[in-house]
């Protein structure tokens, strides 16, 4: 039986580095699972990361926003040493 309690690696606020692209940005928003359309997900998401895992909305420092899946973020090595 599953825990009741979704686990997530970042929380809202936090600062972040994309694993591929190495932009660096803030979580802004916290998805359980990938709330994105088929087509976004086709075209955007080369690497095919896991719809069912956890998906965030990242503020990045030049000001856009973007989506992104757990697995491509790992703490933004500047501000989390």
């Amino acid at each position: 039986m599953s825990s009741p309690t979704k686990k997530y690696k970042f929380t809202f606020g936090q600062q972040i580095r994309h694993k591929l692209f190495s932009y660096c940005g803030v979580i802004i928003a916290v998805d359980s699972c990938f709330k994105g359309d088929d087509e976004w997900y086709e075209m955007m998401a080369r690497s095919r990361p896991p719809k069912e895992k956890p998906w965030y909305h990242i503020q990045k420092t030049d000001g856009m926003q973007t989506y992104v899946a757990e697995r491509n973020l790992e703490n933004d090595p500047i501000t989390n040493n």
